[in-house]
């Protein structure tokens, strides 16, 4: 909903609306999250989930927002890596084993056993902490409340609590990401 509202307004007002899929792109659909909510963006940027970890990164739009780059348009665009060899060779076999969709399918089956799983001991140990799972893409909510949807919104008192966990984690020989603001992800 969020999202068609932000489409609608950048329509009318006549600015481009973009998606930094960096870390949505190709975890949580084929098309990302824009595919997955319906949305179309002008713009939409990748990291290197494209190039199966390698460093790569593209972005992409409509044939009419793209127009403005050189040769055709004004703008002009390069990189340090643009179109490193190693980086585009790892890019085209992530692409082609992403077609068929069965990755996708193997992350959302991973990720709802790991959601099961997870509340399942979550619900044991009485604890209150909350799991948020979209694909493969999964964040732990130290509270009972409603997951926050903005950074700014997460309790110091939850940070601190998601450090102590995470260490224990970590000396148990699981890797999570080191901080409460981040999501942690699956792969294959």
């Amino acid at each position: 909903e969020f999202l068609q509202k932000l489409r609608e307004l950048c329509t009318k007002h006549g600015a481009l609306l973009m998606f930094d899929e960096v870390i949505s792109g190709f975890r949580v659909a084929p098309g990302g999250a824009a595919a997955l909510y319906g949305i179309e963006p002008d713009l939409v940027a990748f990291g290197k989930i494209l190039g199966g970890g390698l460093p790569c990164a593209a972005f992409g739009g409509s044939a009419a927002t793209m127009a403005h780059l050189a040769p055709l348009g004004k703008a002009y665009h390069a990189g340090t890596l643009s179109g490193n060899p190693l980086a585009m060779a790892a890019g085209k076999a992530q692409l082609a084993a992403l077609r068929d969709g069965s990755a996708h399918a193997r992350l959302e089956a991973l990720g709802a056993r790991l959601e099961a799983g997870v509340t399942a001991a979550i619900e044991a140990a009485r604890l209150p902490v909350r799991m948020v799972r979209l694909g493969s893409l999964f964040w732990l909510s130290f509270s009972t409340d409603a997951p926050p949807r903005r950074a700014d919104r997460i309790p110091a008192s939850c940070a601190d609590v998601y450090k102590r966990f995470f260490h224990g984690c970590l000396s148990r020989g699981v890797q999570l990401a080191p901080s409460a603001y981040e999501v942690g992800f699956l792969s294959t």
